[in-house]
């Protein structure tokens, strides 16, 4: 390992997206306890930014929000078992409203631009449910960036845990608990993905990024409370909470969670959301081809 890991560092860095929220730290946990090696160059930024930063060319592997994978399927690969995924509630993606989700026809519901996939599933849940709103953008981190005329907002991420929406709003509505109780499946709100241009250039490096990922994530699993611990430090929130939190995410990507980021996709071609069809390609069958 060590003689390939020289031969890694003498080649260019491989660039490594890296989300910014507290949900992505199980898996990165290996690699911020010593795991990383000095070939591997680590990008943090919210999911919208490593999207971008993916579509463009200018980060090798990287977590992207499901609808970004979808939209770029002919240039990316999917790693295997990793997600930001949930069987149930989630805690860090929520609508908070003024009114019963049914009575938002024609109301204004703010939306935010950090990450495609959770505008896409709320967009969908909206037509499923044949309710029509107003919607806005802005960005929104506190109760007080929420326009006073608006009257429900999309809070996703460290600010959906941190803050006491149910202060300020009567109704707050799970999404990941929401898209349970409509389908009866996990929701994947991210995948990790790497350009398929550096998988066909680069295999064995990409192999060996999966097998530390695999570590790195095997690791988290084993210090949760650690990491709660931490979450709970930096969000000011309590360590019974962050737990929970723990507890409740998913950073798997096995068979329920691929049915049901394939429910997603076929539900997003069905309204038209998505232009075209997607199948879900893994670096492995890649290989094998």
């Amino acid at each position: 390992m060590k003689n390939k890991s020289k031969q890694y560092h003498q080649q260019s860095p491989v660039k490594i997206g890296r989300i910014s929220y507290i949900n992505a730290a199980p898996i990165y946990y290996g690699l911020d306890k010593g795991l990383k090696s000095a070939w591997l160059k680590m990008v943090t930024a919210p999911p919208s930014v490593l999207n971008n930063m993916m579509a463009n060319g200018d980060i090798d592997i990287s977590p992207v929000s499901s609808v970004a994978y979808a939209r770029h399927q002919k240039d990316w690969l999917l790693l295997p078992d990793l997600s930001i995924a949930c069987s149930g509630d989630v805690m860090s993606v929520i609508l908070v409203s003024k009114y019963p989700f049914d009575k938002l026809n024609n109301k204004k519901v703010i939306l935010i631009d950090e990450s495609a996939t959770t505008v896409e599933l709320l967009k969908l849940l909206f037509i499923i449910k044949k309710i029509k709103p107003i919607f806005e953008i802005n960005a929104i981190q506190h109760p007080c960036d929420i326009p006073k005329n608006a009257d429900a907002a999309l809070i996703i991420g460290d600010a959906a845990l941190k803050e006491k929406w149910s202060d300020h709003y009567d109704y707050i509505f799970d999404l990941g608990n929401m898209w349970m109780e409509l389908t009866g499946l996990p929701f994947v709100f991210a995948v990790w993905a790497v350009q398929k241009s550096f998988a066909h250039k680069r295999p064995d490096a990409l192999s060996a990024i999966i097998n530390l990922f695999r570590i790195s994530k095997k690791e988290g699993g084993r210090h949760l409370r650690q990491i709660a611990a931490s979450a709970s430090s930096k969000l000011g929130i309590s360590l019974d909470m962050a737990e929970k939190y723990y507890d409740q995410l998913c950073c798997d990507l096995r068979p329920m969670q691929i049915r049901g980021l394939e429910n997603f996709f076929s539900s997003l071609y069905r309204e038209k959301i998505l232009s075209e069809k997607v199948n879900l390609s893994f670096f492995d069958e890649f290989v094998k081809s």
